[in-house]
């Protein structure tokens, strides 16, 4: 994050579990607002975490980025992205996510996550929509705090215990989220997300489905088909070239 974004206007901000004295000592010496995590499956309870920190300071900050933790690096800084992009398309929107470039008829695991989470009828209805994905996302604070209380009050009571990705995909199928969310694919270089559209396990299986070209890999950074680079790359480990170099630059 410090190579991209200034630390003058920027606050990191983890939402921290099971983890020792160590981790957060070290941590909190590097600069990071820790919150705590509320108890329950953390793929869900993380969202409570950050609605109850974005609760009380939503208005110190113009924008936020929430990601996942493990498998994410920023390329560019996020919120100059979030500032021309949201600014200048002119049409009102708030947030933005990004695609997997892949419906969910054509991905196993989040067409069956799908099922499991609505059943059939709704499984039906939105199985040939375009996935987006709910580890990156980013938009105007106040926009972003309701969207993740959101996803957390609909992701609880249900059968299967990770829903955060089919809740939030229902919920950017309906409005006013259709109308206020920047719906970025690959090209727009938000977020490249690697596992449909780059894992090797799986291209075989997933190139004749995807629905953009692949994003290219080149001197050690991801850019899109279109040759922009990427501001964020999400499951870079899922490749292993790119994990290889991303390790030994971060550490």
């Amino acid at each position: 994050i410090g190579e991209v974004c200034d630390p003058k206007t920027t606050d990191k901000v983890m939402v921290v579990g099971n983890t020792t004295q160590e981790a957060i000592d070290a941590l909190t010496a590097d600069g990071w607002i820790l919150v705590p995590m509320a108890e329950g499956q953390p793929h869900v309870v993380r969202f409570f975490s950050i609605f109850d920190y974005l609760k009380d300071n939503w208005k110190k900050y113009e924008f936020v980025v929430t990601t996942d933790v493990r498998d994410v690096i920023f390329q560019a800084d996020p919120f100059q992205y979030l500032k021309e992009e949201l600014g200048h398309l002119g049409m009102g929107f708030s947030l933005v996510c990004g695609s997997e470039s892949i419906q969910y008829k054509n991905e196993p695991w989040g067409d069956e996550n799908l099922l499991q989470c609505y059943g059939p009828y709704i499984h039906q209805l939105y199985r040939d929509r375009e996935i987006y994905n709910v580890g990156v996302l980013g938009g105007r604070s106040e926009y972003v705090k309701d969207l993740v209380l959101n996803i957390a009050i609909n992701s609880v009571n249900r059968p299967i215990p990770i829903v955060d990705q089919a809740v939030f995909n229902m919920l950017m199928n309906t409005q006013p989220y259709q109308d206020t969310v920047f719906f970025a694919r690959q090209e727009n270089a938000w977020a490249c997300q690697a596992g449909t559209v780059a894992d090797p396990r799986r291209m075989d299986e997933f190139r004749p489905h995807l629905l953009e070209p692949e994003p290219v890999w080149k001197d050690g950074k991801v850019y899109t088909w279109n040759g922009a680079l990427f501001t964020i790359v999400h499951q870079y480990d899922r490749v292993p070239e790119w994990n290889k170099v991303i390790q030994e630059r971060y550490k």
